[in-house]
């Protein structure tokens, strides 16, 4: 039988025997919204666990608006001008508003991506700053937060301290460390330093399973005390179908809003496993840009995949395996033991470490150390190959080939979006 994968922008056809197939991970098909200003104009209205955001912004406030990188696909071009014209509304003035661009620890944007990203309506319009988390001087050092008698630093952008008012513009998918993305996620570690990325996320990767779709875990309310703490107020966040288009807009306060959209999300994303497979194929689709992004394939199939399997993983990382990380390779090279060890024993302010790389290298070697990895890509070379500890494929059907050639018996599934379904048995 023919089977297809999304690569990037491309399609990678395959064929597997029938008799092998054991199920593809289709997404539900869910609605997605006709009117998509409507909808966002109406959750600002109707929001969850506050007023309507009219009684909650007054006409003095100063409004900082957070918005995501070009590594997340939430329509803020559609949503800003709709929130803009509500606050004007609201009896505010465009140069009381200002936007950061919240990429945690990712790369800045370029200019071309900052402009697709706001759209052309507003980009002259509002004041843009981009978010660096290796630039000390752009953050303030705020008292810590604890979690389980755990401390976290919080070290966050120095402009929270001159908005009255923020908000955080976002989108809800599984996400291997925080349960879901969205949420408070826009702020830590969307504008946030090191230290506090660090603690936040190493909490995730002490817990005995990957908390993919475990929306009430150390990392996530990690995450919440530092946003209430810098002082997060409101959230619009989308959640979307797997043709990429908004079924629902959840406002309003970062927590309840949230676990409305992780509620709605997990329904939209989730896949139904009759059992683990001996092989499962894996495209990234649609975390592509790099492997940092594109790791989530491989943790979803880590889920999929019967102990001493194997995962052939389909990703272009366009971009290699990560920027602002050169420790990344090192902490990728390691067993999960000795991930936990060194992590335990680093200092959580110690960026020569790098720690935010280990969080996402736990789930690597916990991927590994359960099944063979298989690689196809075109971004990764062959240092990059021999670091995550995969070997190359020639193509997925060669690799099919060649492991129906070793066990005929093997059953296989097929994960299409890997980098974002959450496969449940």
């Amino acid at each position: 039988m023919q089977m297809k994968i999304p690569y990037g922008s491309d399609t990678i056809t395959f064929e597997i025997p029938e008799e092998n197939f054991m199920f593809e991970g289709t997404l539900r098909d869910t609605r997605g919204q006709t009117h998509l200003a409507e909808a966002v104009r109406k959750s600002l209205d109707k929001p969850f666990g506050c007023l309507p955001l009219s009684a909650c912004v007054k006409p003095t406030d100063r409004v900082l608006i957070l918005i995501e990188d070009a590594t997340r696909s939430t329509p803020v071009r559609e949503i800003l001008p709709v929130l803009v014209d509500y606050l004007l509304e609201c009896a505010l003035a465009l140069d009381q508003m200002e936007i950061l661009t919240a990429p945690g620890s990712h790369r800045l944007m370029t200019e071309a991506e900052i402009f697709e990203k706001v759209g052309p309506e507003l980009i002259n319009k509002i004041k843009i700053h981009q978010h660096d988390y290796q630039d000390e001087s752009s953050m303030v050092t705020m008292p810590s937060v604890f979690v389980n008698g755990y401390e976290i630093p919080v070290q966050v952008n120095k402009k929270v301290l001159d908005a009255d008012f923020i908000i955080g513009i976002g989108n809800i998918i599984p996400h291997s460390d925080a349960g879901f993305s969205g949420g408070a996620k826009i702020l830590q570690p969307g504008i946030c330093g090191y230290p506090t990325t660090a603690a936040t996320h190493i909490s995730a990767a002490m817990l005995d399973e990957i908390p993919l779709g475990v929306v009430d875990n150390p990392c996530r309310l990690g995450i919440e005390q530092v946003a209430r703490q810098a002082g997060l107020k409101f959230i619009i966040n989308t959640v979307k179908n797997h043709r990429d288009e908004v079924i629902e807009v959840v406002s309003g306060d970062f927590v309840e809003a949230h676990r409305e959209g992780a509620r709605i999300s997990r329904q939209a994303f989730s896949v139904e496993m009759p059992a683990l497979a001996d092989i499962v194929i894996v495209s990234s689709f649609p975390a592509d840009l790099d492997f940092w992004q594109a790791l989530k394939g491989v943790t979803s199939a880590y889920f999929a995949v019967k102990p001493g399997g194997t995962i052939v993983f389909a990703s272009p990382c366009y971009e290699g395996l990560a920027h602002n990380h050169p420790k990344f390779s090192d902490w990728l090279s390691m067993s999960y033991h000795d991930i936990l060890e060194k992590t335990k024993a680093a200092p959580i302010d110690d960026k020569s470490i790098d720690l935010i790389s280990a969080v996402l290298a736990v789930c690597n070697s916990r991927a590994r150390e359960k099944a063979q990895i298989l690689v196809v890509s075109h971004g990764l070379d062959d240092e990059a190959v021999e670091v995550l500890g995969y070997k190359r494929a020639e193509s997925v059907q060669a690799a099919v080939d060649q492991l129906l050639t070793l066990d005929p018996g093997a059953t296989i599934a097929v994960l299409p979006r890997g980098g974002d379904c959450l496969p449940v048995l």
